[in-house]
């Protein structure tokens, strides 16, 4: 019985992390629900594919979602999933990762000023009390991030008078090239900022 309960627990913990993650790896579950070795991590996924409350599809690796079934047990209100964002998706969790988790990481939250929608960052959190806002760039053209890192210029006046500090703006790509012009953009803004790449 004990038992049981526990397994449900921990089912329900990993259902609960896809409304943060939407698709993820098995190593990011693992991380992330802390599933010990590789082969426990890959029996408690079998488990829960065959119970039907998470499903998969195979792109370079094995990629978990939740199913309606997990959706309901959970009382989700995940939409439609979009497969052309899943390599998108997966390198915002590996930045989630590396960022140690943030308690208060918010996905697509939509940024206001004046009671309009200025910037839709892939990601926003604080880390030590300060805001950072983080850009996974992945399939936008290099003039939409120009255009973002300007938006974010304006952004951080904003911040810097309201709260006193200047947000942090953090990119992840994986090419070298756009890297440094990321790079060039951000310091000749004068825009605070991070860039990782190939994590």
């Amino acid at each position: 019985m004990i038992q049981q309960m526990k397994r449900q627990q921990r089912e329900e913990t990993i259902l609960l992390s896809f409304e943060n993650l939407t698709y993820a790896t098995r190593k990011q579950l693992q991380i992330i629900n802390k599933l010990g070795g590789d082969r426990n991590a890959h029996r408690i996924l079998h488990e829960m594919e065959k119970d039907k409350t998470i499903s998969s599809i195979r792109t370079e690796q094995k990629v978990y979602f939740l199913s309606n079934r997990g959706k309901e047990r959970i009382g989700s209100t995940q939409g439609e999933l979009n497969k052309k964002l899943i390599t998108h998706t997966l390198m915002r969790n590996d930045l989630y990762i590396l960022l140690n988790q943030p308690t208060d990481w918010k996905k697509e939250k939509p940024i206001k000023l004046n009671g309009e929608v200025f910037l839709i960052p892939d990601a926003s959190c604080k880390i030590k009390g300060e805001h950072h806002f983080i850009e996974i760039d992945n399939q936008q053209t290099m003039a939409t991030n120009i255009e973002k890192i300007k938006k974010y210029k304006e952004l951080s006046h904003v911040i810097f008078n309201q709260f006193n500090h200047t947000p942090t703006l953090i990119w992840y790509t994986l090419s070298d090239i756009r890297k440094q012009k990321l790079k060039e953009v951000c310091e000749t803004l004068g825009v605070k900022f991070r860039i990782y790449g190939n994590i």
